[in-house]
């Protein structure tokens, strides 16, 4: 028969060695990098996690950027603009802050500003694959075709199987009014990335072409494009 002395130590040793496991727990959380803390999470509960580490006081560049990626995410864009900024007064050579505010200054339809950004990245880090896709885009917008190209085939050189660089392409040859190849690489870029948000667009593009397709050959007129 267990005495209610034992109950109790017992019950004490298993509080013991549960505190003692949400310790350990809470500190290995705490040496993994933040932006693996955070994976998984929705944005909401991200932003609530950060603005708590930065009311306890932390400050440093992995705070300020998961900080401004996540109001990125949100379109709070003075707030994530904050943010990029301080990442970079921690450490100026931290690139990845001006990709991410060339892709904001994009989204704002602002393309002077957001090429700037961008080039700034690769004076940092040439070999970049997403500063180098999205400068050929933002060129691709500004009808600079021949820079656009220059950078596509910089990111292809680095990554010739990386989803985004391809789905630019597409967009290069679409814009070109080379159809059959945009419809090659929205369809290389739904292999390279099966189920992803670029991959849903890529499929919408294949219909919209496969379409226009379909009604040029009802109509009995040849399809403009002059690709393989």
């Amino acid at each position: 028969m267990i005495s209610k002395t034992s109950i109790l130590f017992i019950s004490l040793f298993l509080a013991f060695v549960s505190s003692q496991a949400l310790s350990t727990e809470a500190a290995q959380r705490q040496e993994m990098p933040l932006s693996e803390q955070l994976e998984g999470l929705p944005v909401e509960a991200r932003l609530a996690y950060l603005r708590h580490l930065r009311d306890l006081g932390r400050n440093d560049l992995d705070l300020y950027f998961q900080l401004a990626v996540a109001f990125h995410e949100i379109g709070e864009a003075d707030s994530a603009f904050q943010y990029y900024w301080q990442t970079l007064s921690v450490d100026p050579g931290f690139y990845k802050a001006y990709v991410n505010m060339g892709v904001l200054w994009d989204d704002l339809h602002r393309s002077d500003r957001a090429l700037e950004m961008l080039d700034r990245a690769l004076e940092i880090e040439p070999n970049d694959k997403l500063a180098n896709a999205h400068a050929a885009y933002v060129l691709l917008t500004m009808k600079n075709y021949e820079e656009s190209w220059k950078r596509l085939s910089r990111a292809l050189e680095v990554d010739p199987e990386d989803a985004q660089s391809r789905f630019y392409l597409a967009i290069f040859f679409y814009e070109c009014g080379i159809y059959r190849e945009a419809l090659v690489e929205w369809r290389r870029v739904a292999e390279l990335s099966p189920g992803s948000s670029l991959a849903s667009e890529a499929e919408k593009n294949i219909s919209m072409i496969q379409e226009a397709l379909e009604q040029a050959r009802a109509f009995g007129k040849p399809f403009p494009a002059q690709g393989q």
